[in-house]
Order: structure tokens, then C-alpha cells, then sequence
């Protein structure tokens, strides 16, 4: 009978764990210092070694013959916990006995030292499905279990777990494996298997398993089954139901310059072969978000998993549209991502999109108009000659008229003097961000590269953010982001300040109207004042 390769490729020692480095050095360490705890929590995603590492934690404390305080897995206790021969390891699964009489039985069996081993251990997994009177039986037990017992919970989900039990155990955080390190494991598992196997099949695997191991080698399985010699990056996207990089690559070349005609006909072909939609969308997102990834950061390759030379496709195509945009088209994607769930005809809701996207006048939301309006100033400030043919005003005769506004004089408005703390603040503002660069705070330093405008009240520094960046204003009026920018400021400086995150919008004073009209009025140097209708606040020619 054909034996799964996670299966096969279960981890026996702890330098078999990948990804998890943190957790096995410091288990090992209290086991070098005779410092075991009697109760543990492992918790993270599935498939990222929870149970693995319980596994090879019980054989390795009961080890006769342990080597650098790893199992042996040749010792009579090894072999027989490796085969359920001795039941001084029970593992338990609380998907399925999560009742109080189940865990009361446990409490009951607990009473009995090991058999052979030095140590009694409890795998509970999935430890979060029992039930209340089940946490409550259990909690006893914690408190005041014997010498000889330990208890390893593992779950996916922590947060459902009662913080009485919390408190008794040492919590482990397993993270999600790397593409790298995943890719890595499989090509040994090629290598044994004398698999030949391209590297961005593995690449397309690992970025799909989502960081965890057990699901890649899962997919691997599949892909040997369906290959046999020689695994292809196309037998994969097949298998996998996704689209390729150079698909995304070119619908969001599509949507970038406009081109609706190449983008329906792109997502047609994409129908035809009878991809997913919701899988599609997905994928379509995470490029988008790579491409903001490649306008806010420098660390790309750490925070992009993806090969080399994909990335510096990703740059190239990054510097051909701004971030603004990018972040418009995230939000209208995962919009549709969110309706699509319960729409008849998925393809239309995503056609609309597609069409929205790669034709800015169809789209009328605010910020869109927003938009529509800052490029006609642009045209003004640049200079343009305008020609008109229109039946329906004045003109019937159909005569062109043409303005020209490139050299109207410029009004020169008058600029308040700066407060001397901003002024210090804008001078200290690249050195304000390098120390948080340095300091592993890239995240907030990428956000704070958005802010350039600063005004000053009552000792508190308000950092204007703009109106499309409501999000970088949230985040950054947490208490523990302000209070780190805080204390980043003041030491720079040397100043004693408070700090405020702000939208430019909320920093005006009763000039709307005013702007309306100068809006207006810009509008009229452009267009004839008989195409132009004021409708709630909205322009519209």
C-alpha cells in the first residue's frame, strides 16, 4: 500500500523540524538542564510540525541512549513508542473525546508512573476542541500533575483555549515554514525519489501550501502520481487549478495601461481552461500586494516569497503605476473577492471589475473622482490647448474653440512661517527613519515615508497623511506604533513632544465650499461653463 510522503518524511530528530528552530534549541536546552516543564502548548498553523515535535520531545526524554540530546530512535523505548508498543506516550485526539468523561478517565490513568520510560507523556491534540467541562477537569490535573508527567497540547487555534489553562503551560509559537525552506525539503525528497523536477514547480508548491510542510509534500505526492519522472511547472498549474506568473503579469499589465479589450479577452482564455474564479482572485490580489511591497520596501526578497528574477519583474512593472492606484485596485479586488461568494455568475461580477479597473471613468466613487480632477490640474499646471465641437451649446455651428491657458500668471499665495520644532523634525526626518530601518521597525518606517507634512499645536506634532491612506492613519494611532514613533522623535531631536496621526481633510477649517468653487472655477478655464452641473458636491462635465 502506496504510504503518504508526509508520512514518510515524518521528522525523528529535532534537526529534522524545519522552520522552527526557535522552539527545538530551547527544548533541547531544558532538556540538557534537566529544566522540563510539566505542561506545554504548541500552537500555529496546520501542517508546520506541532505533533512531529511532541512526538520526538517524548522519545527523547524517555531516550536510553540519547545523542546531544536528541533521540536515538534505536533504543528499546524509542522503537516502541515509534511503534505504540509502550504506552508511556498517549496521544490523544480532542476532536473526538473532548467530553468530561473522557478527560476524567485521563485524570484516572495519570494516577499510574510509566511503565519503562522516566517520563509519562500526554499528546492532546487539537486541544482546543474540548469542551468547558473538559478544560475544567483537566485544569486540576495541571495545577498538580506528578513528577513523571508531561503534558503537550497542541491547537491551531490558542485563542479558544481558556486563560487558566494558558497560565499553567509554557506556550510554543510554531511559525509558518518559509518557500525556501520548503522548497529545499522537497528537492531532498526528489533527490531520493530520482525525480527529475523543475525549480519553479517547486517554487508554485511551496508559495500554494501556504507555510505549511505537510500540505506541500501533500501536493508533491499528487504531482509525482500524476508525472512520474519528471514534474513540470504546467502539471502543477494544472493540477493546482491556478494560472501562471506570466498570466498575472499580464492582466495586471492590461489593467495598469488601460487596455480593457486585451484584459476580457486574458480573463475569457482563463474561463475557457476552466480555472477557478475565487482561486484566480486570490492570486490576482497577492500580485497587486507584491507590487505595493515593491513601492514602500527595499527588503524585498524577505518579504516576497518568490524567485529572483520574479521579483525584479515585479519591481520593473512597480515603477510603472503609483501606489495610490495600487492600493485602489487591492481594495476593489477584495471587494469583489468578498461579493463573489455569493453571486449566481461569479464571471460577470469579476468582468465588471476587470472592466472598472482598466477604465477609471466607470468608476465613481470618490476617490476616483478625486483623482479624475487632480490630473485636468495637472493638465492646467502644465499648460493645454483645448478644442471643442459641441451641437448643444451656444456654438451650433459647430466652430472649435480653443484656450489656451499656458501662460496665465500664477497667484502667489503666502506661506505661514514654520514653527522652529516641525522645521527640526522635517531636517532630523531621514534620520528619524534609517533608525527605525535599523532598528527592524520596517513596517511603520514604510509607513511614515507617506507622511511629508507636519503642522504643530499645544506641543503635540500632527503628521498629515493623506486622504487615500485612512489606513496608515489607523495603524499608526495604535498605542504601541505612536508611542515607539513618539520616543523615536524625541530622542532624535531632543525635543518633549506629543504626536498625532491626522487626515489632511480633517486639518481644514471650514473650506469646503471654498474649494468647491475654486474647484469650479478651475473646471470653467477648461471646459465651457454650460457643460458644467454641480450635483452634491460632485463635478460633473
Amino acid at each position: 500500500m502506496h504510504k503518504a510522503l508526509y508520512r514518510v518524511y515524518r521528522p525523528l530528530k529535532f534537526e529534522d523540524v524545519i522552520g522552527q528552530e526557535h522552539i527545538t534549541k530551547t527544548i533541547k536546552n531544558q532538556i540538557d538542564n534537566n529544566s522540563i516543564a510539566h505542561a506545554y502548548l504548541f500552537s500555529g498553523t496546520r501542517g508546520t510540525g506541532k505533533t512531529s515535535t511532541a512526538k520526538i520531545f517524548a522519545r527523547a526524554v524517555n531516550c536510553i541512549n540519547p545523542e546531544d540530546h536528541e533521540p536515538c530512535n534505536e533504543c528499546e523505548i524509542c522503537k516502541g513508542i515509534l511503534n505504540d508498543s509502550i504506552m508511556d506516550v498517549i496521544e490523544i485526539d480532542a476532536a473526538s473525546n473532548n467530553g468530561v468523561d473522557d478527560i476524567r478517565e485521563l485524570r484516572e490513568n495519570v494516577k499510574y508512573p510509566p511503565t519503562k520510560g522516566k517520563y509519562k507523556v500526554y499528546i492532546i491534540d487539537e486541544v482546543h476542541m474540548l469542551s468547558q467541562g473538559a478544560f475544567n477537569a483537566l485544569l486540576k490535573t495541571l495545577e498538580e500533575p506528578p513528577y513523571y508527567i508531561i503534558f503537550i497540547l497542541a491547537t491551531t487555534e490558542a485563542h479558544k483555549i481558556p486563560a487558566t489553562i494558558l497560565s499553567r503551560c509554557q506556550k510554543y509559537d510554531f511559525k509558518r515554514v518559509k518557500v525556501d525552506d520548503i522548497v529545499t525539503r522537497m528537492k531532498k525528497i526528489c533527490d531520493d525519489l530520482d525525480i527529475q523536477v523543475e525549480e519553479k514547480a517547486l517554487n508554485l508548491i511551496a508559495r500554494n501550501a501556504g507555510g505549511a510542510l505537510r500540505d506541500a509534500l501533500s501536493i508533491l505526492d499528487q504531482c509525482v502520481s500524476y508525472s512520474e519522472d519528471e514534474i513540470k511547472y504546467s502539471d502543477v498549474v494544472n493540477l493546482l487549478g491556478t494560472v501562471n506568473i506570466d498570466f498575472l503579469f499580464d492582466m495586471s499589465k492590461y489593467i495598469i495601461e488601460e487596455d480593457t479589450k486585451q484584459a476580457l479577452e486574458l480573463l475569457n482564455e482563463l474561463i475557457i481552461c476552466g480555472k477557478d474564479i475565487k482561486h484566480f482572485l486570490t492570486d490576482l490580489i497577492d500580485h497587486f500586494r507584491n507590487l505595493m511591497v515593491c513601492k514602500v520596501s527595499h527588503e524585498l526578497y524577505e518579504i516576497i516569497n518568490l524567485p529572483v528574477e520574479t521579483i525584479d519583474l515585479l519591481k520593473n512593472q512597480a515603477d510603472g503605476i503609483d501606489l495610490n492606484s495600487i492600493i485602489e485596485i487591492i481594495n476593489l479586488l477584495s471587494e469583489t473577492q468578498n461579493n463573489i461568494k455569493y453571486s449566481s455568475n461569479p464571471r460577470i461580477s469579476l468582468e465588471i471589475t476587470i472592466m472598472k479597473l482598466s477604465q477609471p471613468v466607470l468608476k465613481l466613487d470618490d476617490d476616483s473622482i478625486i483623482n479624475r480632477i487632480q490630473n485636468i490640474e495637472n493638465v492646467i499646471k502644465n499648460g493645454v490647448s483645448i478644442s471643442r465641437n459641441d451641437n448643444n451649446i451656444e456654438n451650433k455651428n459647430n466652430i472649435s474653440r480653443n484656450r489656451s491657458i499656458k501662460n496665465e500668471p500664477q497667484v502667489q499665495k503666502t506661506k505661514k512661517p514654520k514653527n522652529p520644532d516641525v522645521l527640526e523634525i522635517e531636517n532630523s526626518w531621514m534620520q528619524i527613519l534609517e533608525y527605525m530601518k535599523n532598528d527592524k521597525q520596517m513596517s511603520i518606517q514604510a509607513m511614515l515615508k507617506e507622511i511629508n507634512d507636519f503642522e504643530m499645536e499645544n506641543n503635540t506634532l500632527i503628521m498629515l497623511v493623506d486622504d487615500n491612506f485612512k489606513f496608515i492613519k489607523d495603524r499608526l494611532n495604535r498605542d504601541e506604533e505612536k508611542s515607539y514613533i513618539k520616543s523615536v522623535i524625541n530622542n532624535i531631536t531632543g525635543q518633549n513632544i506629543n504626536i498625532k496621526i491626522e487626515l489632511k481633510s480633517n486639518m481644514v477649517n471650514n473650506s469646503t465650499n471654498d474649494q468647491e468653487d475654486e474647484g469650479i472655477k478651475i473646471l470653467e478655464n477648461v471646459f465651457p461653463k454650460e457643460m458644467i452641473q454641480v450635483k452634491d458636491s460632485i463635478k460633473e462635465t
